[in-house]
């Protein structure tokens, strides 16, 4: 039976002052209800809720909310301030907020924030914030900032900062910087910094920097630097700088350095310096010098000097000198060669070997124990017998 207009006065939250009363034409709670009523399906209409246990359907309220901690309101919650409840599902529309307590779930609009003290998941757009202490996921978007104390997930734009706690899947833009806690993975754009606190993988791109702390998987563009407190695997560009503590290898670039606590492989290029603690292997190209704590092989090129403390092997060039106790290939540098033991071929101004194996061209030649030929001005095998150990255009020795 239809129940009659009725208004009564009702206490949901024994921390609550008494409610206002609510004006119900409703069946088993089901129907229209204007006020405060703690369970409707259908249509409500109220001015502030308070106390309110569940909501399905249309609910509008014009002020703030109150105390809501065991409230569930689905469907569609509209408020000219701000719809809240322990729990949204549906479509929330908020003129200043929209704020839940536990989960925020659906599409939610707040003309300034979207809020919870849980998760987010669906679709959110705050007119400055997006925020969750809990993970947020799917597609949310804040002229200011999308922020996560927990995890961020998916489609994630914010005019100024994206910030997760507890790490990011997916695609994070972020018009000023994107900083994450823990691991990054996916897309992430930040216009001035990408910095993610744990590993990075996918694609960085960032105007002034990306930085991760551990290994860089993917591909890194930074427009001064981009660093590594790990490994770098991928394609990385710095505009001044490229920087991996745990080694690099890929496609590495750095405008005015490429340094290294580890080695580097693959395609290596800098206008400045190739610095490494280790090997240096691949095709490089250092504008100022290329260093290696270790050995350096294949296509090595610098206008500088190229020096390892290994070998030094394949095609390699260094305008100034090239350095190495074990040289194997083909050396060439407009000024000096030296090694402790060659084999193959040097070309320099000056060539200082102590164990040649092979052939030097140069204007001056020097070896301490030649097995090959020496061409220059002057050349110098200091094995030979004495009328032979100092001869000018060519010098040979073979068989030892």
């Amino acid at each position: 039976m239809l129940a009659a207009v009725r208004a009564h006065a009702q206490t949901a939250d024994p921390r609550a002052d008494r409610d206002p009363p609510s004006l119900d034409l409703a069946i088993n709670n089901v129907g229209l209800s204007i006020g405060n009523s703690r369970r409707l399906t259908g249509v409500r209409l109220n001015w502030r809720d308070a106390g309110v246990i569940r909501v399905e359907g249309v609910n509008v309220t014009l002020w703030a909310p109150g105390q809501n901690p065991r409230a569930t309101v689905g469907g569609l919650a509209v408020g000219l301030v701000a719809p809240g409840a322990a729990n949204l599902n549906g479509i929330a529309i908020g003129g200043l907020a929209v704020r839940a307590e536990r989960r925020l779930t659906g599409l939610a609009v707040g003309g300034g924030a979207v809020l919870s003290h849980g998760s987010i998941a669906g679709i959110a757009v705050g007119g400055f914030a997006v925020v969750g202490d809990s993970n947020v996921s799917g597609i949310n978007a804040g002229t200011l900032a999308v922020m996560s104390r927990a995890q961020l997930t998916g489609l994630n734009v914010a005019g100024a900062s994206i910030i997760a706690s507890g790490g990011a899947r997916g695609i994070q833009v972020g018009g000023l910087a994107a900083v994450v806690q823990r691991r990054l993975i996916g897309i992430t754009v930040g216009g001035l910094a990408v910095v993610s606190e744990g590993p990075a993988s996918g694609l960085m791109v960032s105007g002034l920097g990306v930085a991760a702390r551990g290994d860089m998987t993917g591909m890194g563009v930074g427009g001064l630097v981009a660093f590594s407190s790990g490994r770098m695997r991928g394609i990385h560009l710095g505009g001044l700088a490229a920087v991996a503590e745990g080694g690099a290898t890929g496609v590495t670039v750095g405008g005015l350095g490429v340094v290294s606590s580890g080695g580097v492989g693959g395609l290596t290029l800098s206008a400045g310096p190739v610095m490494a603690g280790r090997d240096v292997t691949g095709a490089t190209v250092g504008g100022l010098g290329i260093v290696a704590d270790g050995d350096v092989r294949w296509v090595a090129l610098t206008a500088g000097t190229l020096r390892g403390t290994g070998d030094a092997t394949g095609a390699l060039m260094g305008l100034y000198r090239v350095r190495s106790p074990r040289v194997t290939g083909v050396a060439v540098s407009a000024l000096q060669v030296r090694a402790a033991e060659l084999r193959g071929i040097a070309v320099a101004a000056h060539n200082d070997v102590a164990r040649q194996r092979g052939v030097v061209i140069g204007i001056y030649n020097d070896a301490r124990q030649l097995n090959g030929v020496q061409l220059g001005v002057l050349n110098r095998a200091r094995n030979n017998p004495g009328w032979a150990r100092l001869l000018p255009l060519v010098n040979a020795r073979f068989g030892d």
